[in-house]
């Protein structure tokens, strides 16, 4: 083998080997970090439907695996089982999703829809959800710390629901029985309130707590035990002089004894019914002195003791607006009397009260601070 060729190999070889050493390698892509699913809650628009008219553009029909366009308006009938849209049958449940707004029974909605069991249930992520509740539970001119504070309690009030609720058909109603929910009257400061605060909720034991809350307290909250059965540390009664000296702290409401009668028919023993009430009188009063319970003393000196809270929401808890009454007047009317209460604060008194938030933050307290004062031995995180 000459040095030519000898050389020739060795120059090949030193080639290859720099070519090698040389060659880089593609490192892959890493998954970039997926965002996580929002959370959904199930929310209930109508009970006992017969007919739904919807109104959307874009807007599909979701069963059984198959996609179905919808025209802009559509009069759905509700039946045990089943829909007719358009003439045609479809099996619950059924969905009906799109792009756009949908109006649903005049009213608007975001999300998807689901039909079945004659429920209308509004499925939508709970963030969104939470522009319908505090649109409808707060003042959108209220101080930017209080509408704060009301997203974190009504955030935290929608997790303990789809948690208690999570084997059942829906989460919560759109009623004030969870919280009030109306899509139509959205506005930026609101929004803004809930964007600050996202994902925050209030945690006990690293549980997201039963986040109750009322319109005013009048000047005391209320025991969770006393209104809901249920002895929770961080719901106990408390001195709340924010709440002392809002324009709507003192109320009156009267009712004659036949109206009464009327609301707590199947409440009563029906052999009292028939019998003139005679007196109204508080039998026990809770740790806060609210009303716990009401002895009705009806003719021939027959009693009946009945709960605080379900004499309240029987008659009318609009009208009657908390159990923290002062003093109950009878007067003798045509054919029976009539009985008016007087007492200060609106709602049940459990938890945060919304007038009292409000005062809280136009002194210059935080939406921290505001839960950390209602919730005792709570605290802020993430769930």
């Amino acid at each position: 083998m000459t040095k030519w060729l000898i050389n020739g190999l060795i120059l090949a070889l030193l080639l290859l080997l720099i070519g090698c050493v040389s060659r880089t390698y593609r490192v892959p892509d890493r998954p970039e970090k997926a965002e996580p699913e929002p959370v959904t809650i199930l929310v209930v628009i109508g009970k006992n439907i017969e007919e739904i008219n919807l109104q959307s553009d874009n807007a599909v029909l979701l069963n059984a695996g198959k996609s179905t366009k919808l025209p802009t308006r559509s009069v759905i009938e509700v039946n045990d089982g089943y829909i007719i849209v358009n003439g045609k049958h479809y099996t619950t449940p059924v969905y009906f999703q799109s792009p756009n707004k949908m109006r649903i029974n005049g009213k608007e909605y975001f999300g998807s829809i689901l039909v079945q069991d004659r429920f209308i249930i509004n499925i939508l992520p709970v963030e969104e959800y939470l522009k319908g509740v505090l649109s409808s539970e707060v003042a959108e001119n209220w101080p930017v710390e209080a509408l704060k504070a009301q997203a974190v309690v009504s955030r935290t009030f929608a997790y303990r629901k789809i948690l208690n609720n999570k084997d059942t058909l829906y989460d919560v109603d759109d009623t004030t029985m969870y919280q009030k929910f109306d899509y139509s009257e959205i506005n930026s400061r609101i929004n803004s309130a809930i964007l600050d605060t996202n994902g925050i909720i209030i945690l006990y034991q690293n549980e997201p707590i039963e986040a109750f809350f009322h319109s005013n307290s009048g000047g005391v909250t209320e025991n969770c035990r006393d209104i809901f059965q249920k002895d929770l540390p961080y719901l106990r009664s408390i001195p709340d002089p924010y709440s002392s000296k809002n324009q709507d702290t003192f109320w009156t409401f009267s009712m004659t004894g036949k109206e009464i009668k009327a609301a707590l028919k199947g409440i009563i023993m029906q052999e009292y019914e028939s019998l003139v009430l005679r007196d109204i009188r508080i039998y026990k009063k809770t740790g806060s002195r609210r009303a716990g319970e009401f002895l009705l003393i009806f003719e021939r000196n027959q009693r009946q003791v009945i709960k605080g809270n379900t004499f309240r929401l029987a008659v009318d808890p609009k009208s009657l607006k908390s159990l923290l009454i002062h003093n109950i007047h009878r007067a003798r009317a045509k054919g029976g009397y009539i009985f008016t209460f007087s007492g200060r604060g609106y709602g049940h008194g459990v938890g945060l009260s919304q007038f009292g938030a409000k005062r809280m933050a136009e002194q210059g307290f935080s939406y921290r601070d505001i839960i950390a004062y209602y919730f005792r031995g709570t605290r802020l995180g993430n769930y």
